[in-house]
């Protein structure tokens, strides 16, 4: 039996390397106002299920909200 000897194609593009950011900060809910605490609940919902996907989803749905109804 013959061993095979494998070697890495030339034409597969290599990964140099990979930059990693710290992610952006989560939006608190804003005093008063129901709707931030009913995303807000939501968003902690999911964190407690592992649904981080979820998690991700109610930040952008709190910023906007906030940026739709709390800017001056």
């Amino acid at each position: 039996m013959e061993s095979e000897e494998r070697t890495s194609d030339p034409q597969t593009p290599t990964t140099v390397g990979t930059c990693l950011s710290e992610p952006p900060f989560e939006p608190s809910p804003k005093s008063g106002c129901s709707d931030c605490l009913s995303l807000s609940v939501a968003r902690e919902n999911a964190r407690s299920t592992g649904d981080y996907s979820a998690v991700s989803d109610g930040n952008v749905r709190m910023r906007k909200h906030q940026a739709e109804v709390h800017t001056s």
